[in-house]
């Protein structure tokens, strides 16, 4: 993976406005690939990463495992790790989640009402998330 140069003037921008608004910094948390899909997958149930991975058409597991582990971090969900053979982890959203995607879903109306775009959804994403 490509390192930003520390000094560049994009670099100290960035930071720069992440130290001064909180905005910002929920933006490029929320504006990461897949972080929203995983986030409404999980708002309805528990899942396990085999089911996210076949929900999320596309993803790879590189990819999911980074997304999951930062919401994680972030605590927007939690991982539950069960001691057997085999390994079973499963995922589910937590309160602080719940909270996110209030916000998230206010957004979207304003979206739809606002602004237009082509539904170009994978099925299985809609069906499970219940849109």
């Amino acid at each position: 993976m490509r390192q930003k140069k520390q000094n560049s003037t994009n670099t100290l921008n960035e930071h720069f406005l992440e130290e001064r608004c909180t905005l910002n910094k929920v933006l490029k948390i929320i504006g990461k690939r897949w972080i929203t899909e995983i986030l409404i997958l999980i708002e309805k149930d528990v899942y396990r990463f085999s089911q996210l991975k076949e929900c999320l058409s596309g993803i790879s597991d590189n990819v999911l495992s980074t997304a999951l582990n930062e919401l994680v971090e972030r605590k927007l969900i939690r991982k539950e790790i069960y001691n057997q053979v085999p390994l079973k982890v499963e995922y589910q959203i937590t309160d602080t989640g719940l909270e996110m995607l209030t916000v998230l879903h206010s957004l979207c109306a304003w979206g739809k009402k606002h602004i237009p775009y082509d539904v170009r959804m994978t099925p299985g994403v809609a069906k499970k998330a219940g849109i």
